[in-house]
């Protein structure tokens, strides 16, 4: 199943796939670093609870990994917007479209400043997250697509 959404241009109904959609914002936007991870994200309804230690270990697991696969790098010095795809694998199902950033999100945009991709998390360098899903390559499923733009 494709994810398609509606556009409406002068009067008339357009259809894009998302992966279409992206890279049309791309070239509006300034896409400055597009790069995929294998890691599957979680939407939390295992239930994160109270307890600091679960999403701790699950933030250095994925630091871990992004180091494993070499993704470290020094931070961004301007504002930027992040997108997180989450790229299905195979049997995997779309989730609500609010439950694309629960689960461990939250873990990877920490990871990604403990590996020097961001000074910290706050509205000075990370202004805009969005969340997004595509069913349309699982083959290289379960993974996330993390692109980051100027916020001009």
């Amino acid at each position: 199943m494709k994810m398609n959404r509606q556009a409406r241009l002068a009067g008339k109904d357009l259809w894009f796939s998302w992966g279409e959609m992206t890279h049309a914002a791309a070239k509006l936007m300034k896409l400055i670093l597009r790069e995929t991870i294998k890691l599957n994200l979680t939407n939390g309804n295992d239930g994160q609870g109270r307890a600091w230690y679960k999403t701790a270990s699950t933030r250095k697991a994925i630091e871990q990994q992004l180091k494993v696969q070499d993704l470290k790098r020094d931070p961004f010095e301007f504002p930027v917007k992040v997108t997180l795809t989450r790229i299905l694998g195979p049997n995997q199902r779309f989730w609500d479209a609010d439950s694309v950033l629960r689960g461990n999100a939250k873990q990877l945009i920490d990871s990604l400043v403990a590996v020097g991709w961001f000074h910290d998390d706050s509205m000075k360098f990370i202004t805009q997250v969005i969340g997004a899903q595509d069913a349309t390559q699982r083959e290289n499923g379960p993974a996330v697509l993390i692109e980051v733009f100027a916020d001009d």
